[in-house]
């Protein structure tokens, strides 16, 4: 059977090669052109937009520019009429009073000496009140300085009556304005609300008025124009240039009031062409907002003090024809009359030019995608081929390494190169051949190695025994070393209890002084005492006479004198407080040695710190006094108990604070000890500092070492604070170290140890010592 032949009844069919590749490149290629022409067509497109809304944007503002200066123009003619119409008005009153005046005074100049002056007043009368000018708006009025009217066209029943108390709509004495400028200045102009002539209403409007004054016959003449005919006259000059304006194809103004057509498709209309409600509604104007307004929105819309404009979008068919299409509008808003003006560019040329422009892309994408379709249909055939003429190479030159698999399994041949097509496969080829040659290589070498295996196994069992001796001789040279430690630990604790107990000699030894020194004179003092009560027992006696009694009274009294009763009394009193405060004292040494020692705890046990810092401080209290030094405790009121064996943790107070008190300097030596505690924290703090003369970081870096020490030769051990560090460790704590050493440029040095340790301690800790 050949190393590859296989029974197909039991197993599926596979693909071939061909089948492979061919079907997954051909899809892919179809798949990576579809995507090229989906993203070339997508660049086209919006490049095709991005060149529309370029279009739109410049068309626009184009338009825009257009409609906004024609609409300004507008406006700005607007405000030309209204400024050079008040200058006119008044000059066309000022022409027609003087006219009048003239008028009056050839009347006068002909008349004075024939007539008398009411006749010659009646006269000008005559002459002026048929006289009408302005469209037949104007006339004349003649009042006299006396207060009355003379001539009134609208009133002519107030000819002859009294005019002073006259007031106009506002409230104002326009008469009495009207003469006081007639007396100081002869002639001028003045304001006020009057009825119109031939008016059956009482409605007042705003006029404007001239005076001049004839002082001969003692007349005001004067005449006037009403605002709003004034402001009407106004509007049609206007209505009249922006209905001549043209711009673009079928660009117009159109001005409405309040939605009412004033001008329209280049016709005004001189009264407003009302139109209805429903007629107004069918107008909407969207803006570029998305809101939708109407026409008679717009004013309330447009009310600003700036007077500024804005563009709507709307449907509106051209003046030119029925067809609605697009447009815009630029429209401001004129307050004072109550106008809204503005000028629209219809946007039918705009869309044309983008249909144009949506064909010209149309035709250039249906070339484009047929060349392109062409070259890709091309190049697939081409790639077809090649890929059938690979996969046709591929399967020969696999089923080359099948025959030579085969035979290389039964005998050592090599398979031959040159019917090999591709380079990989002749690479494939070279290693099939080169593993042959290893195989026959490494045949050769596993049977050198079965050889000199079976040697080295004699020598592995002989340096297997050598290990085992030498694994037995470093347990027994490490079990003396554990029992090296355990003398060293226990030499240290003999050091530290030599020092004990000489502090608990000497400390003992004062309180029994206190004792011993005072028991003599207490000795003595009661003798005295007993001495004098005997004598006061003789008075009980009976005497021979009073004389020897008195001599007996006065004995005792001069033996009370010798003795001193009084000093004996106080002194007594001294001597048994003495004995008494030794006995304490001795008490307390031997309390502070037990809570020191703590004998009877050999478990883990809450304990008081600041009660095993102030035992310890008990027993170095000796040692402290002979260097004069000074202990200063500053220990927190409310520390917590902690979980501890609190023999070792006096321990550590003991070496620190030894090693404190050895460090500072004979009668200026100040040891500070803190104990604190932060409510929410998990451990105490101690903190013992020295003003000794501190360490340089390279000791401190090793004070923790067993076995160093700074301390001259047998007096030290080297294993205090190494034990020490041992403890704190072991109970979960911390011991921290920082020094500052003593140097020409700063004296002042000192050395503080900090220990932190849990208030819940390790329980299973005390196996460890």
């Amino acid at each position: 059977m050949k190393l590859f032949e296989q029974d197909n009844n039991k197993r599926e069919k596979k693909e071939h090669i061909s089948e492979a590749t061919f079907i997954p490149v051909m899809t892919l290629s179809v798949i990576a052109i579809t995507f090229l022409v989906g993203i070339w067509s997508i660049k086209e497109l919006s490049d095709y937009k991005t060149d529309v809304e370029k279009l739109e944007h410049e068309f626009t503002e184009k338009q825009k520019s257009v409609t906004i200066n024609e609409v300004e123009n507008a406006f700005k003619y607007i405000k030309y009429l209204e400024n050079n119409t008040e200058n006119t008005l008044k000059k066309t009153l000022k022409n027609r009073v003087d006219e009048a005046y003239h008028i009056a005074s050839n009347i006068y100049e002909r008349n004075k000496g024939r007539y008398s002056k009411k006749q010659i007043i009646n006269l000008i009368k005559d002459s002026l009140y048929p006289i009408r000018f302005n469209s037949n708006r104007g006339y004349y009025f003649i009042d006299h300085i006396d207060g009355y009217s003379v001539m009134n066209v609208t009133d002519p029943k107030a000819e002859g009556k009294r005019i002073l108390d006259y007031q106009d709509a506002r409230g104002n004495f326009f008469i009495k304005k009207e003469f006081e400028i007639a007396k100081t200045k002869g002639a001028g102009y003045f304001e006020y609300y009057w009825r119109k002539p031939g008016q059956t209403d009482a409605t007042q409007y705003p006029k404007t008025s001239y005076l001049r004054y004839f002082k001969e016959l003692g007349l005001i003449l004067g005449t006037g124009e009403y605002m709003d005919n004034v402001t009407y006259d106004m509007q049609l000059k206007a209505l009249e240039r922006m209905s001549a304006i043209h711009f673009g194809e079928d660009g117009y103004l159109f001005v409405n009031k309040r939605g009412n057509p004033l001008l329209m498709g280049w016709k005004f209309f001189q009264e407003e062409k009302k139109i209805s409600d429903k007629q107004l509604r069918s107008l909407p104007l969207t803006t570029e907002k998305g809101d939708t307004t109407y026409f008679q929105d717009i004013p309330s819309h447009l009310m600003n003090k700036n007077q500024t404009g804005d563009f709507y979008y709307y449907n509106y068919k051209k003046p030119t024809s029925n067809e609605v299409t697009k447009k815009f509008s630029y429209i401001l808003y004129f307050k004072e009359w109550d106008w809204t003006i503005g000028a629209g560019v219809y946007l039918d040329a705009l869309d044309d030019q983008i249909a144009a422009k949506r064909s010209l892309l149309i035709n250039e994408l249906t070339t484009e995608l047929f060349r392109i379709l062409s070259l890709s249909t091309l190049l697939i055939a081409i790639l077809w081929w090649r890929l059938r003429k690979v996969a046709t190479g591929i399967t020969n030159n696999i089923q080359e390494f099948a025959t030579f698999f085969d035979d290389a399994s039964k005998e050592h041949v090599k398979i031959n190169k040159d019917r090999l097509a591709y380079a990989e496969f002749d690479h494939l080829a070279g290693l099939a051949n080169k593993m042959l040659d290893d195989r026959e290589t490494d045949k050769k070498k596993i049977i050198e190695a079965y050889h000199e295996i079976q040697t080295s196994e004699e020598e592995l069992r002989q340096q297997s025994e050598s290990l085992l001796y030498t694994n037995q001789k470093l347990e027994e040279a490490m079990q003396e070393v554990k029992a090296a430690q355990v003398r060293l630990i226990n030499s240290e604790k003999m050091a530290s209890l030599g020092q004990l107990t000489a502090g608990i000699a000497h400390e003992i030894n004062n309180p029994i002084n206190f004792v011993s020194s005072n028991v003599q004179p207490l000795k003595d003092d009661i003798e005295d005492l007993l001495t004098l009560l005997n004598s006061c027992n003789d008075l009980t006696k009976e005497f021979e006479s009073k004389e020897a009694f008195d001599k007996r009274v006065s004995e005792i009294n001069s033996l009370a004198n010798e003795i001193e009763v009084d000093v004996i009394t106080e002194e007594i009193k001294q001597l048994l407080n003495g004995i008494e405060e030794g006995a304490l004292r001795t008490k307390e040494i031997v309390l502070g040695l037990r809570t020191f020692s703590r004998l009877d705890e050999d478990t883990f046990k809450y304990a008081s710190i600041n009660e095993g810092i102030n035992s310890t401080l008990t027993i170095l209290n000796n040692k402290a006094k002979k260097k004069n030094a000074i202990i200063k405790s500053e220990l927190q009121d409310k520390l917590p108990d902690i979980e501890c064996l609190p023999g070792r943790i006096n321990q550590v107070f003991m070496n620190i604070i030894n090693n404190a008190i050895q460090a500072v300097d004979q009668n200026t030596g100040l040891i500070t000890i803190k104990s604190s505690y932060l409510e929410g924290d998990e451990h105490i703090s101690i903190s013992i500092k020295d003003n000794g003369v501190g360490m340089p970081q390279a000791v401190i870096d090793k004070i923790f070492e067993p076995f160093f020490t700074t301390k001259d030769v047998g007096e030290g051990t080297g294993l205090g604070l190494s034990i020490s560090y041992g403890i704190i460790q072991k109970h979960g704590g911390e011991i921290m170290v920082a020094s500052k050493p003593k140097t020409e440029q700063n004296p002042e040095s000192y050395t503080e140890f900090t220990i932190h340790l849990p208030i819940v301690g390790k329980n299973d800790l005390k196996h460890d010592y």
